[in-house]
């Protein structure tokens, strides 16, 4: 038993090279930016982004992850995955999400500030003048023309993202086609 004492007391030595490597992180090289710089990205997407809260995430995975690098994948998809489980707007609370990540409290809300403004205000003079002009035929026109691109955009980005998400994991596709069959069965229940 003496031998078990003194085996139990030794601390385990590691190489000289273990010593020397630092930790491994797992996570992706990020870039450096600032909070404008995050700023003005989200006051882009806000205005310019197109096709609902999906097609939005999409962009913001593209553009955040894979092309500027400023959030690492992991970070975007706990956020996601956090924007998806709690009520509301996937896309805002994405981008809030990531305000936060960058600068706590101030990051957020100036972040959230940022991605929602634009589109409150084009829905504010959208609806005035839909109410003013939407009985005109061209104004139904452009109305009916822009839904069928946003449901494309829309199908384009659930695709992307449900390939992000669930990945090559077997058991996840499995549960991913029983609830997308589920959900399709109760709408033809429904209507």
């Amino acid at each position: 038993m003496n031998w078990a004492k003194k085996a139990s007391k030794q601390k385990p030595q590691m190489s000289k090279q273990a010593q020397r490597q630092p930790p491994t992180v797992d996570r992706a090289e990020t870039v450096s930016f600032t909070l404008r710089e995050l700023l003005l990205y989200f006051l882009r997407l806000g205005t310019f982004g197109f096709g609902g809260p999906i097609a939005l995430a999409g962009y913001m995975q593209r553009d955040l992850v894979e092309q500027r690098c400023w959030v690492s994948k992991s970070d975007y998809l706990e956020g996601l995955a956090f924007s998806q489980l709690s009520p509301g707007p996937l896309a805002a609370q994405l981008a809030i999400y990531i305000g936060w990540l960058r600068a706590g409290f101030m990051g957020a809300t100036l972040v959230g500030s940022a991605f929602i403004l634009p589109s409150f205000l084009m829905a504010l003079v959208l609806a005035a003048l839909y109410v003013h002009f939407g009985s005109l035929p061209w104004i139904q026109g452009m109305f009916y023309g822009i839904g069928s691109a946003v449901i494309a955009i829309i199908v384009r980005s659930a695709i992307k993202l449900v390939r992000t998400t669930v990945g090559k994991d077997l058991l996840l596709w499995m549960i991913f086609a029983a609830l997308a069959l589920t959900t399709a069965w109760v709408c033809c229940l429904t209507y």
